[in-house]
């Protein structure tokens, strides 16, 4: 069954010291497109989670954002940059000087300058936290696939529906088109006698005429070739795989076809179908645009 590319996951993992959130969104897009929104800190995460999406996922923009909640109060050690504080002291010196300025130096100042005052972290269990950004992005996937399955359903209802109108509205061309020769056979033998009468016209050249027409109006092979992409479109909509652009390239084709006829029909009920056909053709590709 085809799936959606728009949907919805959030998923979660807990360990001891820390809780992982993974939220995952996407939208349609002709390829594979990921965003992230991680931390600076667990950036290094970010392959887990794109080789966990890229193994379930295969067409969409899909954003992902992480959030990582530690738990409890962990130590933290403040180291001081020597070197740079003793910069930092001799800069505001000459600063002093060139401005002849007997203010001293504040603590409040030193402080605030950028670079200080270091923060070592506690180190973390990175095999622990791969594993728990592993599960907390398949339980978003779940989610996220759920949804796009459920719309996925609801789209092939409605395409199904569209695709068998456009079905019934070629067999109708199809009932149509042999009229078309007979009435041109009619109005031409009509004419002819109008035009002709008094004069001689063999029945060979009359029918000659006739069949110059009929294959120059015959849309048998357009009719074969729809009905053939029709079926695929049909039996692509049930696949298990990603069919988003085997399905557009089967509309362009069906557009093709109809264009076709509508140019070589000649019958004004047939241009009546084929604008139906087009205007049905059209409504199924805005649909499979959001199609995996």
């Amino acid at each position: 069954m085809i799936k959606s590319m728009t949907g919805f996951g959030q998923g979660e993992a807990t360990r001891s010291t820390y809780a992982v959130q993974v939220e995952v969104k996407s939208v349609n897009h002709r390829y594979l497109d990921l965003f992230f929104r991680v931390p600076k800190q667990y950036s290094q995460l970010e392959e887990t989670i794109r080789s966990t999406i890229t193994g379930r996922i295969a067409r969409g923009r899909v954003e992902v954002m992480l959030s990582v909640e530690e738990f409890g109060d962990q130590e933290r050690i403040i180291q001081i940059n020597n070197a740079l504080l003793q910069g930092y002291l001799g800069a505001l010196n000459v600063i002093k000087e060139e401005l002849r300025s007997n203010e001293p130096i504040q603590l409040m100042h030193v402080l605030s300058l950028p670079g200080l005052l270091e923060v070592d972290e506690p180190p973390l269990d990175w095999d622990d936290l791969y594993s728990a950004v592993a599960e907390a992005t398949s339980a978003a996937l779940d989610g996220l696939e759920a949804m796009r399955t459920a719309e996925g359903r609801r789209l092939f209802e409605d395409l199904e529906a569209k695709t068998h109108l456009v079905e019934q509205l070629r067999e109708e061309v199809g009932k149509t088109a042999p009229q078309v020769i007979l009435d041109y056979k009619n109005r031409l033998r009509e004419h002819l006698g109008e035009l002709l009468d008094g004069t001689t016209l063999t029945e060979d050249r009359f029918l000659g005429e006739v069949a110059m027409f009929a294959d120059r109006c015959s849309i048998d092979e357009e009719l074969v070739r729809l009905k053939s992409h029709i079926q695929q479109f049909k039996e692509t909509l049930r696949s298990t795989e990603s069919v988003g652009r085997k399905l557009d390239f089967l509309i362009q084709e069906m557009n093709r076809e109809v264009n076709t006829i509508g140019s070589k029909a000649n019958n004004v009920h047939i241009a009546g179908l084929v604008v139906n056909m087009k205007s049905e053709l059209e409504k199924i590709r805005e649909q499979i645009q959001n199609i995996e």
